[in-house]
């Protein structure tokens, strides 16, 4: 339920006309011309005299079809979290661990809630993604944004692709090497989004999202019994210099990085257009909870199932993503019976091919707006540019993330730990810069979040700034 210090202003009971003046303010609104001079353009639909608007006490009913069809962004969200952080780094940290690593997993996902939040929030608002709002404070913030997402997201399309190659080896048994299954991977994953766009990344991803749900939560119940409920379980290793290191990475990406904010205020703007229609804050906050609690609970289940398969049999994770794979089928097998593996190795496989469609189309709609942002002007075939400049950005990073993979590819966990640790240090400056936009006077007073959720913003970004520093002197000192 969203808190009722969120709804909109309350406008009166039924259906209510919008006056001229507020119309022709809304208008302006859209317009969106900020203070350098650049135009910020809102995708909804302008409001006009006459129209009608409905009163924001009215929450849909969460079994109504509106509900329903409002869905999307939220669960995309989670689709690009469940991959790797969660498919892989929580079942590692289980089967490492046990449950020793437990309460980094839920401390992670609850301080970062805030920073998370306000992308959709922001998008729910405005109408702009966060990358307009980054823009409204100046030079800095999208440049910084744009070099995260060359650096960082580069190293993650090819982590991502990487973990979904070792899957489709195994489900396929396929007798190639792992840089031609990746260069599958990212050919399909490439063709799909350039081909089906939002519409269908957003209809698949519920689809594979259902199913990877239900099996996970059935495979956790039936694990429950064979796991170690001691908090630190004494087979688990000492908390050391390596320890900490697998702590950052496991926190880095946990639910997922903290780009995805941006990412999610994207979808939620690109929902809009293929709607048609404004959504509405509180729909899209609902949406948006869905998602992260959600991804949350599957991330503790993952922590389980490694918990409960894999330490309790002392199983150490595989170095090759292959193997970490075929480790990944063995525990549903163990848990739901052979029957199982090929039910859940094509709902792993799938979901896996959503994250990376999911985490591939936020970068890339992500970097080419922060290029349009940093452009004085708009172009004038704005519509036919931004398809052209998507289509090229995505077969640069796919080319980039395969290179990468061909010349630098070592151990498994390695290359995914740099990856993860990365966005361990990034994230409390890109929440720093959610926090500052959400503040901003483009925000509605009305739609401005409660002030607990201001000061958990600000305790969350504290947090992660003393955990990074403290990141960095173990591994500079």
């Amino acid at each position: 339920m969203v808190p009722r210090d969120l709804h909109h202003a309350p406008v009166g009971r039924g259906r209510q006309a919008i006056p001229e003046s507020l119309g022709s303010l809304v208008s302006q609104k859209a317009q969106g011309v900020n203070r350098h001079g650049t135009v910020s353009r809102s995708i909804f639909p302008v409001a006009r005299a006459g129209d009608t608007v409905s009163p924001s006490g009215e929450e849909p009913s969460m079994a109504s079809p509106k509900f329903m069809t409002a869905l999307g962004p939220g669960l995309l969200f989670a689709g690009a979290a469940v991959g790797t952080s969660h498919l892989v780094q929580s079942t590692r940290a289980g089967a490492v661990f046990g449950l020793g690593l437990l309460a980094v997993v839920i401390l992670a996902n609850v301080i970062k809630y805030p920073a998370f939040r306000f992308g959709a929030h922001y998008a729910a608002a405005t109408g702009r993604s966060l990358v307009a709002g980054y823009r409204d404070l100046g030079w800095f913030p999208p440049l910084l944004l744009g070099a995260i997402l060359i650096l960082a997201d580069g190293f993650a399309v090819a982590a991502l692709s990487l973990v979904t190659a070792g899957i489709v080896k195994v489900v396929f048994g396929l007798e190639v090497s792992i840089l031609t299954a990746v260069a599958l991977v990212m050919a399909a994953a490439g063709a799909f989004l350039i081909i089906g766009g939002y519409h269908w990344l957003e209809r698949l991803n519920k689809l594979f999202m259902a199913v990877l749900t239900v099996s996970t939560l059935i495979a956790t119940v039936l694990v429950l019994p064979k796991v170690d409920w001691s908090f630190y379980p004494a087979s688990a290793p000492p908390i050391d210099m390596k320890a900490m290191l697998f702590v950052a990475a496991l926190a880095g990406w946990m639910p997922t990085a903290m780009e995805s904010s941006i990412f999610a205020s994207l979808w939620t703007v690109e929902k809009a257009k293929d709607m048609g229609t404004k959504p509405s804050l509180e729909g899209v906050l609902a949406d948006f909870n869905i998602g992260y609690w959600g991804t949350a609970i599957l991330a503790i289940c993952f922590l389980l199932l490694g918990a409960g398969i894999m330490h309790s049999g002392a199983v150490e994770p595989a170095d090759t993503a292959p193997a970490f794979a075929a480790q990944i089928m063995a525990l549903y097998r163990d848990t739901l019976g052979a029957w199982a593996v090929p039910v859940i190795g094509i709902a792993a496989l799938s979901v896996m091919f959503t994250t990376c469609l999911t985490a591939f189309d936020g970068l890339v709609r992500a970097f080419v707006a922060v290029v349009g942002a940093l452009r004085a002007q708009p172009q004038p075939d704005q519509s036919g540019y931004e398809k052209k400049a998507y289509a090229a950005t995505l077969l640069g990073f796919l080319v980039a993330a395969f290179l990468l993979l061909y010349f630098f590819l070592g151990g498994f966990k390695g290359f995914v730990d740099f990856v993860t640790s990365l966005a361990f240090l990034t994230a409390p400056v890109l929440a720093f810069f959610n926090h500052r936009v959400m503040m901003g006077s483009s925000v509605p007073d009305g739609d401005r979040p409660a002030p607990y959720l201001m000061h958990w913003s600000r305790a969350g970004i504290a947090l992660m700034l003393l955990f990074a520093a403290g990141y960095l002197f173990l591994v500079f000192t």
